[in-house]
């Protein structure tokens, strides 16, 4: 009976454990196993942005263990740039104050597949938005949130392929 109870919680154990090793790999090619992600470049005046975002998807990438990030001879490459950004009233009070403000932020996305010379995103626009009340969160905050979030949806994009 002890051999019994051992053996099952032994496969419990194996079954647990492997379940940490998962990554989020999504619908790419078997073949994609790294990803060199190119500096974003910009055409908006709101500076840091590329650099900004740039280096959330990275960490994002790695933190998906999806795929390796490299420098040099990856399997495929992310090449982005930021393409708008937006900060436009959103609400107001009723005495006419801005109450509320919507910051916008659009990227155009590649993805290409370097070992079959092929894209897998072809100048995809991806956009997000948030909006912000300055007098509970400021603008250096909300903008770092609005970063995050579409450097999230950019790498979602990216490791399913659409």
């Amino acid at each position: 009976m002890a051999i019994r109870a051992f053996s099952r919680a032994l496969a419990a154990s194996a079954v647990v454990l492997s379940s940490c090793a998962y990554s989020f790999r999504g619908n790419l090619p078997g073949h994609i196993e790294s990803v060199r992600v190119a500096p974003f470049r910009s055409t908006v005046s709101e500076y840091g942005l590329e650099q900004e975002t740039t280096a959330l998807v990275t960490e994002k990438l790695v933190e998906s263990g999806g795929l390796s990030v490299v420098t040099s001879s990856p399997d495929a490459l992310i090449e982005a740039t930021v393409s708008q950004w937006n900060r436009s009233p959103y609400s107001y009070s009723a005495s006419e104050q801005i109450e509320e403000y919507r910051l916008e932020m659009r990227v155009t996305l590649s993805f290409t597949d370097l070992v079959r010379d092929e894209p897998i995103l072809d100048d995809e626009s991806v956009s997000r938005w948030i909006v912000y009340n300055p007098g509970t969160e400021d603008y250096v905050s909300a903008r770092a949130r609005l970063v995050e979030d579409i450097s999230t949806e950019i790498v979602r994009r990216c490791l399913s392929g659409w």
